[in-house]
């Protein structure tokens, strides 16, 4: 009976610490690889109707180690006679030009970028897992590292890579809620992950060691994207305050 009970002890031990169970975090079953996270960028709008529930699907993907997310506020729909109290029309812009650079059309919401390189509208984890399970999970090629208010980013440029383009973005780090006073959303609360407040081009990277400033006072994510600000992304780094 002892040697029963110690072998389903271990066996119980065993898939508690398997790479399965821990893929249960925010609701995939997909194995975690936090040594390549993925960079979720959600373009959410205060006049989308889906908005509210994309925003909590990324925020339960954010319990996940392989998961850095961000929720740029865009002003897409602020014509229809709401203006979104958070956007920033170079919010639009990056998305705009996400959209140039994946082959899309135009802009829409909510609207996930994955890494750079994937799009999809995240309003659910049965349409995200996917894309989990078929990326690459190889170390990113840049590696990024803060000291203070200075970020380092080092290694080699990829095949077919120029250079690349060094990205700040700066968020709210956790949840941001409002009251929404007008349009399709009037009178619901509105819960954000990580609202991004700024973002801004650093530099250029061509490879090997560079130092840049990235002073930021709440938390900051520094993204290095290949072959400018809206190319795919190969190396990340998170500062949390």
């Amino acid at each position: 009976m002892t040697k029963f009970l110690a072998s389903m002890f271990c066996a119980i031990a065993a898939l508690v610490l398997a790479p399965g169970a821990l893929a249960q975090r925010g609701g995939m079953n997909v194995p975690e690889h936090a040594v390549r996270p993925v960079v979720m960028e959600l373009f959410s709008s205060q006049g989308c109707g889906n908005c509210p529930k994309a925003n909590a699907t990324i925020q339960k993907l954010a319990e996940r180690s392989d998961v850095i997310a961000l929720t740029y506020p865009v002003n897409i729909w602020d014509y229809l006679g709401w203006d979104d109290t958070f956007a920033k029309p170079e919010f639009t812009d990056r998305q705009k030009r996400y959209n140039r650079a994946l082959g899309y059309r135009g802009p829409y919401t909510p609207q996930v970028v994955y890494s750079g390189y994937l799009h999809g509208p995240g309003t659910s984890v049965s349409s995200i897992e996917p894309k989990f399970s078929t990326r690459d999970i190889t170390p990113y090629p840049a590696s990024v590292s803060f000291s203070g208010d200075t970020v380092q980013v080092s290694g080699a440029l990829p095949a077919k890579a120029t250079n690349a383009s060094i990205v700040l973005v700066k968020f709210r780090a956790g949840q941001t809620k409002v009251a929404v006073a007008g349009g399709t959303n009037k009178g619901k609360s509105m819960t954000y992950w990580n609202l991004v407040t700024s973002y801004e081009t650093l530099g250029e990277w061509k490879g090997g060691v560079q130092k840049f400033n990235a002073k930021c006072e709440s938390g900051c994510v520094v993204l290095v994207q290949k072959n400018g600000a809206e190319g795919p992304i190969i190396g990340v780094g998170q500062k949390k305050k």
